[in-house]
Protein backbone atom coordinates (compact mmCIF):
# COMPACT_ATOMS: atom_id res chain seq x y z
CA UNK A 1 0.00 0.00 0.00
CA UNK A 2 1.19 3.50 -0.85
CA UNK A 3 2.01 5.67 2.19
CA UNK A 4 -0.51 8.43 2.84
CA UNK A 5 0.35 11.99 1.92
CA UNK A 6 -0.39 14.08 5.01
CA UNK A 7 -3.26 16.57 4.55
CA UNK A 8 -3.89 15.43 0.98
CA UNK A 9 -7.42 16.03 -0.28
CA UNK A 10 -9.26 14.64 -3.30
CA UNK A 11 -12.58 16.45 -3.84
CA UNK A 12 -15.28 14.56 -5.74
CA UNK A 13 -16.90 16.07 -8.84
CA UNK A 14 -19.96 17.18 -6.84
CA UNK A 15 -17.74 19.70 -5.04
CA UNK A 16 -16.59 21.25 -8.32
CA UNK A 17 -20.11 21.35 -9.82
CA UNK A 18 -21.37 23.69 -7.10
CA UNK A 19 -20.30 27.24 -7.88
CA UNK A 20 -20.20 28.09 -4.17
CA UNK A 21 -18.14 25.06 -3.16
CA UNK A 22 -15.91 25.39 -6.21
CA UNK A 23 -14.91 28.92 -5.22
CA UNK A 24 -14.43 28.09 -1.52
CA UNK A 25 -12.34 24.99 -2.23
CA UNK A 26 -10.23 26.70 -4.91
CA UNK A 27 -9.53 29.69 -2.67
CA UNK A 28 -8.69 27.45 0.29
CA UNK A 29 -6.37 25.43 -1.97
CA UNK A 30 -4.65 28.62 -3.14
CA UNK A 31 -4.35 30.01 0.41
CA UNK A 32 -3.04 26.79 1.97
CA UNK A 33 -0.43 25.61 -0.48
CA UNK A 34 1.97 23.65 1.64
CA UNK A 35 -0.39 22.80 4.49
CA UNK A 36 -3.33 21.26 2.59
CA UNK A 37 -2.57 19.63 -0.76
CA UNK A 38 -5.51 19.26 -3.12
CA UNK A 39 -5.51 16.73 -5.95
CA UNK A 40 -7.65 16.05 -9.00
CA UNK A 41 -8.12 13.54 -11.79
CA UNK A 42 -9.26 13.87 -15.38
CA UNK A 43 -12.23 11.63 -14.52
CA UNK A 44 -13.38 13.90 -11.71
CA UNK A 45 -12.88 17.00 -13.81
CA UNK A 46 -14.74 15.50 -16.80
CA UNK A 47 -17.69 14.63 -14.57
CA UNK A 48 -17.75 18.11 -13.04
CA UNK A 49 -17.59 19.83 -16.42
CA UNK A 50 -20.34 17.56 -17.78
CA UNK A 51 -22.70 18.37 -14.89
CA UNK A 52 -21.86 22.08 -14.99
CA UNK A 53 -22.76 22.17 -18.69
CA UNK A 54 -26.05 20.39 -17.97
CA UNK A 55 -26.89 23.04 -15.36
CA UNK A 56 -26.04 25.90 -17.71
CA UNK A 57 -27.18 24.62 -21.09
CA UNK A 58 -27.74 28.05 -22.61
CA UNK A 59 -24.57 29.76 -21.45
CA UNK A 60 -21.43 30.41 -23.43
CA UNK A 61 -18.49 28.03 -23.21
CA UNK A 62 -16.65 30.26 -20.76
CA UNK A 63 -18.83 29.09 -17.84
CA UNK A 64 -17.66 25.54 -18.44
CA UNK A 65 -14.07 26.33 -19.40
CA UNK A 66 -13.64 28.39 -16.23
CA UNK A 67 -14.33 25.29 -14.10
CA UNK A 68 -11.23 23.61 -15.45
CA UNK A 69 -9.06 26.73 -15.65
CA UNK A 70 -9.76 27.88 -12.07
CA UNK A 71 -9.33 24.42 -10.66
CA UNK A 72 -5.97 23.84 -12.31
CA UNK A 73 -4.76 27.34 -11.44
CA UNK A 74 -5.60 26.95 -7.74
CA UNK A 75 -4.74 23.30 -7.23
CA UNK A 76 -1.95 22.98 -9.77
CA UNK A 77 -1.47 20.83 -12.84
CA UNK A 78 1.25 18.96 -10.95
CA UNK A 79 -1.37 17.62 -8.50
CA UNK A 80 -3.18 15.58 -11.13
CA UNK A 81 -3.43 11.90 -10.27
CA UNK A 82 -2.97 9.89 -13.44
CA UNK A 83 -2.32 6.36 -14.67
CA UNK A 84 -4.02 4.77 -11.69
CA UNK A 85 -5.26 1.17 -11.94
CA UNK A 86 -8.81 0.11 -11.13
CA UNK A 87 -8.92 -1.37 -7.62
CA UNK A 88 -10.71 -4.69 -8.08
CA UNK A 89 -9.98 -5.87 -4.52
CA UNK A 90 -13.03 -4.16 -3.00
CA UNK A 91 -16.79 -3.92 -3.64
CA UNK A 92 -18.29 -0.59 -4.68
CA UNK A 93 -21.78 0.49 -3.57
CA UNK A 94 -21.71 2.91 -6.52
CA UNK A 95 -19.49 1.62 -9.34
CA UNK A 96 -19.53 5.13 -10.86
CA UNK A 97 -17.34 6.29 -7.97
CA UNK A 98 -14.80 3.47 -8.27
CA UNK A 99 -12.42 5.84 -10.06
CA UNK A 100 -12.32 8.16 -7.03
CA UNK A 101 -11.44 5.35 -4.65
CA UNK A 102 -8.90 3.89 -7.10
CA UNK A 103 -7.18 7.26 -7.56
CA UNK A 104 -7.09 7.91 -3.81
CA UNK A 105 -5.56 4.52 -3.03
CA UNK A 106 -3.05 4.80 -5.89
CA UNK A 107 -1.85 8.26 -4.82
CA UNK A 108 -1.97 7.83 -1.03
CA UNK A 109 -4.72 10.41 -0.50
CA UNK A 110 -5.68 10.97 3.13
CA UNK A 111 -9.10 12.62 2.61
CA UNK A 112 -11.84 12.31 0.01
CA UNK A 113 -14.45 15.08 0.10
CA UNK A 114 -17.81 14.10 -1.35
CA UNK A 115 -21.40 15.02 -0.70
CA UNK A 116 -22.28 11.43 -1.62
CA UNK A 117 -20.46 9.76 1.26
CA UNK A 118 -22.88 6.83 1.26
CA UNK A 119 -21.23 5.82 -2.03
CA UNK A 120 -18.10 5.03 -0.02
CA UNK A 121 -19.81 3.08 2.80
CA UNK A 122 -19.03 -0.61 2.76
CA UNK A 123 -16.18 -0.51 0.26
CA UNK A 124 -14.18 -2.45 2.84
CA UNK A 125 -15.70 -5.17 5.03
CA UNK A 126 -13.73 -3.69 7.91
CA UNK A 127 -14.00 0.14 7.80
CA UNK A 128 -10.64 0.39 9.60
CA UNK A 129 -8.97 -1.02 6.47
CA UNK A 130 -9.97 2.02 4.43
CA UNK A 131 -6.77 4.02 3.90
CA UNK A 132 -8.52 7.41 3.63
CA UNK A 133 -11.24 9.32 5.44
CA UNK A 134 -14.38 10.57 3.71
CA UNK A 135 -15.84 13.96 4.64
CA UNK A 136 -18.84 15.87 3.37
CA UNK A 137 -18.06 19.37 2.14
CA UNK A 138 -19.56 20.79 5.34
CA UNK A 139 -17.43 18.52 7.53
CA UNK A 140 -14.27 19.31 5.58
CA UNK A 141 -14.83 23.07 5.62
CA UNK A 142 -15.36 22.87 9.39
CA UNK A 143 -12.13 20.87 9.70
CA UNK A 144 -10.30 23.65 7.85
CA UNK A 145 -12.03 26.28 10.01
CA UNK A 146 -10.87 24.51 13.18
CA UNK A 147 -7.32 23.82 12.01
CA UNK A 148 -6.67 27.00 9.99
CA UNK A 149 -9.14 29.72 11.04
CA UNK A 150 -6.90 32.46 9.60
CA UNK A 151 -7.17 30.82 6.16
CA UNK A 152 -10.96 30.68 6.39
CA UNK A 153 -11.03 34.33 7.47
CA UNK A 154 -8.86 35.29 4.49
CA UNK A 155 -11.09 33.36 2.08
CA UNK A 156 -14.24 34.83 3.64
CA UNK A 157 -12.80 38.33 3.13
CA UNK A 158 -12.02 37.51 -0.52
CA UNK A 159 -15.51 36.08 -1.03
CA UNK A 160 -17.14 39.08 0.63
CA UNK A 161 -15.10 41.58 -1.41
CA UNK A 162 -15.87 39.76 -4.67
CA UNK A 163 -19.63 39.69 -4.08
CA UNK A 164 -19.73 43.27 -2.74
CA UNK A 165 -17.95 44.47 -5.88
CA UNK A 166 -20.67 42.91 -8.05
CA UNK A 167 -23.19 45.34 -6.55
CA UNK A 168 -25.96 42.76 -6.05
CA UNK A 169 -27.46 41.66 -2.72
CA UNK A 170 -25.71 38.56 -1.37
CA UNK A 171 -25.31 36.46 1.73
CA UNK A 172 -22.28 34.19 2.04
CA UNK A 173 -23.95 32.13 4.80
CA UNK A 174 -27.08 31.62 2.67
CA UNK A 175 -25.00 30.53 -0.32
CA UNK A 176 -23.17 28.02 1.90
CA UNK A 177 -26.40 26.75 3.44
CA UNK A 178 -27.87 26.33 -0.06
CA UNK A 179 -24.74 24.31 -0.94
CA UNK A 180 -25.55 21.89 1.95
CA UNK A 181 -22.98 23.36 4.34
CA UNK A 182 -25.23 24.49 7.23
CA UNK A 183 -22.62 24.20 9.99
CA UNK A 184 -19.98 26.06 8.01
CA UNK A 185 -22.60 28.67 7.05
CA UNK A 186 -23.20 29.35 10.75
CA UNK A 187 -19.46 29.56 11.36
CA UNK A 188 -19.04 32.10 8.53
CA UNK A 189 -22.05 34.10 9.74
CA UNK A 190 -20.33 34.49 13.12
CA UNK A 191 -16.90 35.26 11.62
CA UNK A 192 -18.23 37.93 9.25
CA UNK A 193 -19.24 40.02 12.26
CA UNK A 194 -15.55 40.31 13.16
CA UNK A 195 -13.72 40.37 9.84
CA UNK A 196 -15.81 42.67 7.62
Amino acid sequence: MVPLIANSVLPDANIWVSQTLHSWFCLIAAETRGSWRFYWTEDILAEAVYHRRRRFVETNSRQVEDVRDRLIKSIGAENRISRFPFDDTVAFPDPDDAHIHSAAVHAGIAIIVSDNIRDFDGIYNDPDECPYEVYTSDEFLMLVAQSAPDVVDAVARLQHAYHAKRGKPFSLPKRLKDADCPEFAQYIRARLQYIT
